[in-house]
C-alpha cells in the first residue's frame, strides 16, 4: 500500500506527528521507519517524481523529465509551447503494477499522476490524467494540454456574486415574481447558468433560479420557479448537502454532483457571494468503466473536487473555506479507497493526494515572512488542519488493511519559501543580457530564432540552438562547446539584485547531468538547479535544499512485515528505492526498468532472502536424511 502526499514539508509533518495530532501517521512511524534524508529526482516536480515512485526508474529511464514535455514535432521551450506530461503513453518504464500483473497480482490505482490511459488489464484505476480525480490535463481523446490548462469532468467551479471579482459570474438581485413557493416580493431572486467552464465534454449549461431570503440568511436553487423542491438549499456560512444535476452533453445525459457554500449575504440582500464546487462526474474516468457509477452510487462522503488555490487567489473564497474544500476531497479519496479495497480484489494499492502542494503554493511565503503575526498564526493553524485531514484519510485507508500489509507513505518532493529579498528571474532574460538570446517582442517574450544561440526549456534545461538539430538553428556543431561555456559563464555571473547572490546551486553540462539520472532526448544541453531560498516553492530547486521553514526533501515512512520498528533512518535514500524495497519484501517481480536499490537498513533482517534460503536448505537436508534412513530400513528378499 503506497499513500502519496504531494509536496509536504517533512519537518513540519514530523513535528505534528511528535505533537500527537496525527495519530494514524504516528502509529505508522512507531511501528516502522522514518527516513529523515529522503532525496527525490531533479527537477523537484510532480509528473517525473510520481513516475519514479511507481517504476523505480529515474527520469532519464522513464522519460518524464519535467511537468511538461516538448511536442513531438516542435522545439523544446516554455510550458506554453510544450505539453503537460500526464500521459502513460510517454512513460518508457514499466510500472510496479504492470510487473505484478505478470504473476497474477491485481492493483488499485487512485488519482495517480501520469498513469492514464491505464496500462493494466486486470486492475482498477480511478483518474491519473491530472492532479485530481476530475481534473484532466489532456482532452478526452488523450491529446495532452499545453501550458497549465485543465479540463473538468463535468465542469469547473463557479462563483456567483454581486461583486466585481475576476472570472466570477456577476449577478443583480431583484424582488421575486411568479414563484410557486414564494409570494411576489417576499424574497429576492436572480438567475445563473452553471456547468459552463473548462468542460471536458461539450456541455449545455443548466439554468438555475436562485431564491434569496436575507431574513433567514438562506439561498435556494431551483430548476423552475414552479418547482416545490429545490436543487439545493444553503445557509450563510455553511455548505449545502451534496446536490446533483443532469446535464446534456455531446456524449449523452450526465449527472454531476456538487456542493454550494453561501459566503456572503447582507441584510438587504444586495451583497451576495455563492460558491459552487467542481461539478463532479466520474464517467469515462475509471477503468473498468463501470467503476465510475459504482463509486458515484456508494460514496456519499466528501466529493472528488478540484480543490485548488485559485479559488482563494481570485477572491472567491476565504482561507477557511479553501481548507474545507481540501477536506472534502481528502474524505472522498479515503472513502473511495476504503470501498474499493473492501469490495474488490487487490494486492497493490497506490494513491496520490495533492492538498499540500496547492496549499504551499498559496501560503508558504505568508507563513514564512508575512509582517502580520496574527495572519501567520492563523495560517499555521490551518496548515495543521490540512495535515489532520490527510491523517484522517490515511486512517480510513488503513482500516482496509490487515497486519500483513506493507505500507509506504511517500511524497514526490517538498517545498521551500523564497527569501523575500530575492527578485523573480527568467533564465531567458539572463541569456538575453549576455547576447545569447534575442527577443522579437520582449513583452510577450517571443524569441527571434534567427539571432538566438541558446534558450531556456521548461524548468531546468537550456538548449543550444544548433543548425543540425532545429529547423531554426543558427549554431554550427563546431561552435557547440563555445556556446555551452558562454551560457555557463552567464549563469554563474548572474547576481540577484535584491541579495547580491548567485541563485544557481549547480550548472551541469548534459553529460555531467547523468549523475542526477538525467539524460536522453528530452534533457537539454545544460541542466541547472537553484538554492532553496531562490524564487519559487519547488521545481528548479535542489532536492537536498532546506531554507527557513521549508525543505525540498521527500517523505518516506515504511511500516509493516519485515520493517524495523520505531526507527529513524539517517542514511540517504531516494524515492527510486521505494519500488525495489517493496518488491523485495512483498515477493513481487521488480519492474524491468527499475534503477533504485533496496533500503536494507530499514529491514528487520537485511539478509532476509539468505535466511529463508538457509532454512529451506536445512529442511531439504533433514528430508534427504529421513529418506536415506527410511530406505536403509527396508528389506530386500
Amino acid at each position: 500500500m503506497v499513500i502519496g502526499f504531494d509536496a509536504p514539508i517533512t519537518k513540519t509533518l514530523f513535528s505534528y506527528i511528535k505533537k500527537g495530532v496525527l495519530p494514524n501517521l504516528k502509529k505508522l512511524v512507531e511501528n516502522g521507519v522514518w527516513a529523515e534524508n529522503c532525496m527525490v529526482p531533479h527537477p523537484t516536480i510532480t509528473p517525473p517524481n510520481w513516475t519514479t515512485l511507481a517504476t523505480g526508474a529515474y527520469p532519464e529511464k522513464h522519460g518524464i523529465t519535467c511537468f511538461h514535455l516538448p511536442k513531438k514535432d516542435g522545439m523544446p521551450g516554455m510550458p506554453q509551447t510544450c505539453y503537460q506530461a500526464f500521459s502513460s503513453k510517454d512513460v518508457k518504464a514499466e510500472y510496479i503494477w504492470e510487473a505484478a500483473e505478470r504473476v497474477g497480482k491485481k492493483a488499485i490505482v487512485m488519482n495517480y499522476p501520469t498513469s492514464w490511459p491505464p496500462r493494466m488489464k486486470n486492475g482498477i484505476q480511478v483518474g491519473g490524467f491530472g492532479l485530481h480525480v476530475t481534473d484532466w490535463r489532456m482532452t478526452r481523446d488523450g491529446t495532452p494540454l499545453t501550458a497549465w490548462r485543465w479540463l473538468i469532468n463535468l465542469a469547473d467551479h463557479q462563483c456567483v456574486t454581486t461583486e466585481d471579482l475576476p472570472l466570477a459570474d456577476k449577478i443583480e438581485v431583484k424582488p421575486c415574481k411568479g414563484w410557486k413557493l414564494f409570494p411576489d416580493n417576499s424574497v429576492l431572486e436572480t438567475e445563473v447558468y452553471v456547468g459552463k467552464y473548462n468542460t471536458l465534454d461539450k456541455v449545455e449549461p443548466v439554468k438555475l433560479y436562485l431564491a434569496i431570503d436575507p431574513r433567514e440568511k438562506t439561498v435556494s436553487g431551483f430548476l423552475s420557479k414552479n418547482d416545490e423542491k429545490p436543487v439545493f438549499n444553503v445557509k450563510l456560512g455553511e455548505w449545502s448537502d451534496t446536490a446533483s444535476l443532469m446535464f446534456k452533453t455531446d456524449r449523452g445525459e450526465r449527472k454531476a454532483y456538487f456542493k454550494v457554500k453561501l459566503l456572503k449575504l447582507s441584510d438587504d440582500g444586495k451583497e451576495l457571494k455563492l460558491y459552487f464546487t467542481t461539478f463532479c462526474s466520474l464517467q469515462g474516468a475509471t477503468y473498468p468503466e463501470e467503476i465510475a457509477s459504482e463509486l458515484e452510487e456508494n460514496i456519499k462522503e466528501g466529493l472528488p473536487i478540484r480543490a485548488m488555490e485559485d479559488a482563494v487567489s481570485l477572491g472567491w473564497v476565504d482561507y477557511e473555506t479553501y481548507f474545507e474544500m481540501l477536506d472534502l476531497e481528502n474524505r472522498w479519496l479515503g472513502e473511495a479507497s476504503y470501498y474499493l479495497m473492501k469490495n474488490k480484489e487487490w494486492d497493490i494499492y497506490y494513491l496520490h493526494a495533492h492538498a499540500p502542494d496547492h496549499t504551499y503554493h498559496l501560503l508558504l511565503n505568508k507563513l514564512d515572512h508575512d509582517p502580520d503575526p496574527e495572519l501567520r498564526n492563523k495560517l499555521w493553524k490551518l496548515i495543521e488542519k490540512m495535515y489532520i485531514s490527510l491523517d484522517n484519510m490515511v486512517g480510513r485507508i488503513l482500516e482496509a488493511a490487515d497486519d500483513d500489509t506493507l505500507v509506504a507513505v511517500v511524497s514526490d518532493h517538498g517545498a521551500a519559501p523564497t527569501d523575500p529579498r530575492y527578485k523573480w528571474f527568467i533564465v531567458n532574460d539572463i541569456l538575453e543580457k549576455e547576447g545569447l538570446l534575442v527577443y522579437k517582442n520582449k513583452e510577450t517574450r517571443e524569441i527571434d530564432w534567427s539571432k538566438t544561440l541558446a534558450f531556456q526549456d521548461r524548468s531546468v534545461y537550456i538548449w543550444v540552438n544548433l543548425k543540425s538539430r532545429f529547423p531554426t538553428g543558427i549554431v554550427e556543431d563546431e561552435d557547440y562547446d563555445k556556446v555551452v561555456w558562454r551560457v555557463i559563464n552567464a549563469l554563474h555571473s548572474y547576481r540577484d539584485p535584491g541579495t547580491g547572490n548567485n541563485p544557481f546551486a549547480f550548472i551541469l553540462r548534459k553529460n555531467e547531468a547523468k549523475m542526477l539520472g538525467l539524460d536522453g532526448e528530452n534533457v537539454g544541453d545544460i541542466v541547472y538547479g537553484l538554492y532553496p531560498e531562490a524564487p519559487g516553492e519547488h521545481g528548479r530547486h535542489i532536492t537536498s535544499g532546506e531554507y527557513s521553514i521549508g525543505s525540498l526533501k521527500g517523505l518516506l515512512i515504511l511500516s509493516g512485515p519485515g520493517i524495523k520498528k520505531n526507527t529513524i533512518l539517517t542514511r540517504r535514500v531516494n524515492i527510486a528505492d521505494v519500488v525495489p524495497t517493496l518488491c523485495y519484501l512483498a515477493k513481487l517481480p521488480v519492474p524491468k526498468d527499475c534503477e533504485g536499490a533496496i533500503i536494507y537498513q530499514a529491514l528487520e533482517d537485511k539478509d532476509h532472502h539468505l535466511t529463508k534460503l538457509k532454512k529451506l536448505e536445512e529442511k531439504y537436508r533433514k528430508l534427504e536424511e529421513t529418506i536415506r534412513v527410511m530406505r536403509s530400513l527396508t528389506h530386500s528378499y
